[in-house]
């Protein structure tokens, strides 16, 4: 029972009433103590209830001059006498009570004080009650009329609550009535089962709102009066289309999901989103009012690839890159739809789906696939793919060719002619940077830039002979390099004739080589 606070303050000069009501012991749930009434204001507590008992009419006026909602004065004497105060007194004890009649007052008017404290404490937490939760909450005569309904009820009919009390079902809902003979007012076959089992009835419950149709479970539970008798129903009505009442049931399965995922609402406005997803983007730029997910989607999601849409399913796919932290992850967008049982549209889940791992992967692949495994250049196949690619675009090709490579593995082994083409790779890429270069095979290298310049390709192929020759020689090796050089307006009909062109422009070179070589020999 709720504690129910009292303070008594004595004004009476009749000795038998002030002895008779300190010895009055209170009723049970009250805690009262007594002081005597000094007629100061600061005296009279705000959080409590307070009565003034005096017999001097004179204090009466006193009291009532402090203007305290919470104090109540009792007056003993004659009514007669204090007839121009008797609007404002809680009650009038007549002079020369004996004492059982000043103690059976006493207890009366402390249990009428308690009573309407209590009326009021139940009355002030029911409404905080029914208008915190975010289900419909409804009190009906066993008529059907509507005596107390609770915030949320008001808003999904759209009507203020003093349209809605005192009215029945089809008032409420603007709908048809039935005919003589039918049902008496709406959901009365679940409302009579809750009434005659006594027990809560729980059901499914189509309704139809301004929002369209929506879907409820509803429960049910007959009220009675102090004589046990059913004068009603309370009844609760949980919208179960709507995403925001699933609550805990859906946060701990959000929870479970092994990847980030998120609910928004059919305006996109954010309804739930797991740690994972909240690990990712944070929570605060949700829960602004001015969120708007596309413009999100646009700053914090690197698109791929074009938006898959299948209507069918409702669901639309797209490939992302994000940036989380220093790490750039790739994840699989999936963006579905989530319909109710009428099949409209009432939220949608967001998912996404890690595929960084996958990519990764992938690229390793392709990578094994167009790079040499000894030089890290690009291999014969991708060359000859980036060729066919840029056909159209004028291109100057260099095709590169080791001499006297086979005398190196002859010689000194193998293991020797690879760091020879390592090297000899590493020399390449370092004077032609931004090129695309390659590894044909063997000691066979070449390389496309962009555009025709004979020039600058020609004095830089001489001075790459140069630092190769160098290179080699201060190793005690006797290496050279041939190159041919090959233009392309970017009307390139054959690949393999356009490299073929710069095969036997570097076997003229290579023969030219040759050649001087043998002169030095002579020498």
């Amino acid at each position: 029972m709720i504690a129910f606070q009292l303070m008594i303050l004595l004004g009476v000069y009749d000795k038998v009433v002030e002895s008779t009501v300190k010895e009055t012991p209170f009723p049970d749930a009250v805690c009262g103590e007594f002081l005597q009434f000094s007629e100061n204001k600061s005296q009279i507590p705000e959080n409590m209830t307070a009565v003034f008992i005096t017999d001097k009419v004179s204090l009466v006026r006193s009291a009532l001059s402090l203007k305290k909602p919470n104090l109540k004065i009792i007056y003993c004497g004659y009514a007669v006498d204090a007839e121009k105060y008797l609007k404002h007194l809680e009650d009038v004890w007549p002079a020369g009570e004996s004492t059982d009649v000043i103690r059976l007052r006493f207890k009366k008017l402390i249990l009428n004080l308690r009573e309407n404290y209590l009326a009021w404490f139940y009355q002030h937490t029911l409404l905080a009650t029914i208008n915190s939760v975010p289900d419909m909450i409804w009190y009906k005569r066993i008529d059907g009329i509507h005596m107390l309904v609770n915030d949320t009820f008001a808003e999904i009919v759209h009507k203020p609550k003093k349209a809605v009390l005192g009215k029945d079902h089809f008032t409420i809902w603007d709908v048809p009535r039935p005919a003589e003979g039918n049902a008496e007012f709406a959901c009365a076959e679940s409302e009579e089962i809750a009434i005659r089992t006594e027990k809560t009835y729980i059901c499914d419950e189509p309704v139809k709102t301004r929002q369209g149709m929506k879907q409820f479970t509803t429960y049910k539970t007959p009220i009675y009066d102090m004589y046990h008798n059913v004068f009603g129903t309370v009844g609760v009505g949980h919208d179960v289309t709507n995403f925001n009442n699933l609550g805990m049931e859906l946060s701990i399965l959000m929870e479970n999901l092994p990847f980030p995922m998120a609910i928004f609402s059919p305006e996109w406005k954010i309804v739930r989103m797991n740690s994972s997803f909240e690990k990712i983007f944070g929570k605060a730029n949700f829960q602004s009012e001015n969120f708007n997910y596309h413009d999100w989607k646009k700053q914090n999601l690197i698109a791929m690839n074009q938006i898959t849409d299948n209507a069918q399913k409702h669901l639309k796919n797209q490939e992302c890159k994000i940036i989380v932290g220093e790490e750039t992850k790739y994840f699989m967008l999936c963006e579905q739809e989530i319909r109710d049982s009428f099949r409209n549209v009432s939220g949608y889940f967001c998912t996404l789906q890690d595929i960084t791992y996958q990519r990764a992967y992938e690229r390793s692949i392709i990578e094994a696939a167009n790079t040499d495994m000894l030089t890290g250049m690009y291999n014969r196949r991708y060359f000859y793919y980036f060729l066919s690619q840029n056909a159209d675009r004028p291109m100057t090709l260099l095709y590169m060719d080791l001499d006297r490579f086979k005398a190196v593995n002859d010689h000194y082994g193998h293991a020797r002619g690879d760091e020879v083409l390592i090297k000899t790779a590493q020399m390449i890429q370092s004077l032609f940077p931004g090129t695309t270069s390659a590894r044909l095979g063997g000691d066979e290298f070449a390389l496309v830039m962009d555009g025709n310049n004979r020039e600058f390709a020609e004095n830089r192929s001489k001075h790459l002979e140069k630092i190769v020759r160098k290179t080699f020689a201060d190793e005690g090796l006797d290496i050279a390099i041939s190159i041919g050089i090959a233009e392309t307006n970017g009307n390139v009909g054959d690949i393999d004739q356009f490299i073929h062109e710069g095969d036997t422009q570097m076997y003229a070179v290579k023969k030219q080589h040759h050649q001087e070589n043998q002169k030095n020999k002579l020498k």
